[in-house]
């Protein structure tokens, strides 16, 4: 009584499998990371890219240079959040 067994909270462990390290987020909390990062990086990219076009008056130039390098950057941070996944 009154003593909880080791690794498990008082109101039970449900949605946790034994063993599983309590600093691992949970797979939708991974999922809404990865989708945040994403989403950002691309705004970014294209965000930059309208602006620098329109501040300097060229053809989609650079909004295109800045779709590729959110991209770009999205891919790098799924290979980085993956590689760190598979650490654990």
């Amino acid at each position: 009584m009154g003593v909880e067994p080791h690794g498990e909270s008082p109101g039970g462990s449900r949605g946790k499998s034994e063993g599983t390290p309590s600093t691992r987020p949970p797979n939708w909390a991974l999922g809404m990371d990865l989708g945040i990062r994403l989403g950002v990086s691309v705004a970014l990219g294209l965000g930059g890219g309208l602006l620098l076009d329109s501040w300097l008056r060229t053809s989609p130039i650079f909004t295109l240079i800045g779709m590729v390098l959110g991209i770009g950057a999205a891919m790098v941070t799924i290979w980085n959040v993956a590689r760190d996944a598979m650490r654990r």
